[in-house]
């Protein structure tokens, strides 16, 4: 009876039993019908999502209203283009335990950190460089992700192959694997793409301005499209490949409980599995790329929108697709937290331009009707001209701020001084750096006019016939 019973056990396990990889017509139409509503609650303008395994593509789909953007067209992936680095420093050859100096990177990093660090160390981000200078802000052998240390790596393989680091990734990588809409510079063909201006999708026209001179392009700037990525996908699912994927994916630093970094890759330890994931976040798009080794599956996903301040919509939904993809779950996404934030953000907004821009109406009308001082008389009037000068120096400050408030990412703000948002912002900012300096010249008014106002009301004196 108790073989009976395991046999049974068995065969019924071989004959319900349905792979989670295998995506049958119908888990179809319910990833269509889960991907259609919950993009809807992320406020996504576009999304594409690609499955294969080792040898096929089992799905692949863009949604959204532009019919222009296809399979074919290139998203940057923002840092999945760390693991296109990573490999490429791999197909170099030379020994990651190589310091810096050896590559003559003075324009890029001082000489004397250069000893201290190793080809590896940057790799795994354990080289304690801060994340966007040449600044050492970690402590070493600890993880501390770094964006400039992939740049470096960007110019050590410029360095070593002779060619810019375009020229080799497409030799070395987007050539060998057929991917031909791919870029390590920037495009015409790059979907457009949105940032967040006060919760509503804006059209981002500064991409080649983002991109730059290239520094940063081996950190996050690679562009790819969801056929090109199915290819790049399948190359780690390639057994053939193991020289390079075991490099890459080996755990060489703990940076949570069950999640460690390889080179170029997350690696994650959840259900019993292992997943070699990395995420992907650039001014205007998002991406996350995922493979399962055991399950012979990988899939990737991105959209060409991002919201700065409330991205949790969106990586809410991408765990809600990995669940179902792996285990026929999902959850809905909770969208409060994108109300809460902008209607406060935005609030708050309103109510700072709404106060200087009142506050100055009324002071316009109070000195039109009581025509008591003037900026230019007297030492008071003076001062109080030479501060509401000061502003114009203080300006731009005030409009990294602002933009910083309204959703915007300050890392990027700088590079985009072209955008007509500036223009609202100046006027805004003005107004607000006005308010200030009325509130203390009113606060000075108090505390040491006041009294001798008081005293030339009760005369009946005008300042002018004081002044004669």
């Amino acid at each position: 009876k108790r073989y009976i019973l395991i046999f049974y056990f068995i065969f019924s396990s071989l004959l319900f039993y349905t792979s989670p990889y295998e995506l049958t017509e119908e888990r179809i139409e319910t990833l269509d019908e889960l991907i259609k509503n919950q993009m809807k609650l992320a406020r996504l303008k576009t999304f594409g999502i690609i499955i294969t395994n080792s040898t096929n593509t089992l799905y692949q789909n863009i949604y959204g209203e532009n019919k222009k953007i296809t399979t074919k067209s290139p998203f940057i992936l923002g840092s999945v283009t760390k693991s296109f680095t990573a490999l490429a420093m791999l197909h170099l050859g030379i020994s990651l335990d190589q310091t810096l100096d050896k590559f003559d990177l003075d324009n890029y990093i001082d000489k004397k950190d250069a000893k201290d660090i190793t080809i590896s160390e940057i790799l795994n981000h354990t080289s304690g460089l801060d994340c966007w200078s040449s600044s050492i802000t970690g402590k070493k052998g600890e993880y501390s992700y770094s964006n400039y240390g992939y740049g470096l790596l960007g110019k050590i393989i410029e360095k070593q192959s002779n060619k810019k680091y375009c020229e080799y990734i497409k030799e070395t990588i987007f050539n060998p694997l057929k991917m031909e809409n791919s870029h390590a510079e920037y495009n015409d063909d790059i979907v457009e793409s949105y940032d967040n201006f006060f919760g509503f999708p804006v059209k981002f026209n500064g991409l080649e301005s983002e991109i730059g001179d290239g520094f940063y392009t081996p950190v996050g700037f690679i562009s790819s499209s969801l056929e090109d990525m199915g290819k790049y996908i399948r190359f780690y699912l390639n057994p053939e490949n193991e020289e390079y994927i075991s490099q890459m994916t080996e755990e060489n630093i703990e940076v949570e409980y069950n999640l460690n970094y390889g080179m170029g890759m997350f690696i994650w330890h959840k259900n019993n599995r292992t997943i070699y994931e990395h995420d992907g976040e650039t001014r205007s798009f998002l991406s996350d790329l995922f493979i399962f080794p055991e399950l012979d599956i990988g899939f990737f996903l991105v959209t060409n929108t991002r919201d700065y301040l409330c991205q949790q919509p969106f990586y809410d939904f991408v765990n809600s697709i990995e669940a179902f993809l792996i285990s026929d779950s999902f959850f809905d996404i909770n969208d409060i937290s994108f109300f809460y934030t902008h209607f406060t953000i935005d609030i708050i907004i309103i109510i700072v331009i709404s106060i200087p821009i009142t506050y100055l109406i009324i002071t316009i009308k109070r000195k039109i009707k009581r025509e008591k001082y003037s900026w230019f008389i007297d030492i008071k009037g003076k001062i109080i001209f030479a501060v509401d000068v000061l502003f114009l120096i203080i300006v731009p400050v005030i409009i990294i701020i602002c933009f910083y408030a309204a959703d915007s990412d300050l890392r990027y703000t700088t590079k985009t001084t072209r955008d007509f948002r500036f223009g609202i912002f100046t006027f805004f900012s003005c107004s607000l750096l006005v308010f200030i300096i009325k509130f203390v010249y009113f606060f000075l008014y108090d505390k040491y006019f006041k009294d001798y106002d008081k005293l030339e009301d009760k005369l009946g004196l005008s300042y002018n016939s004081i002044k004669e």
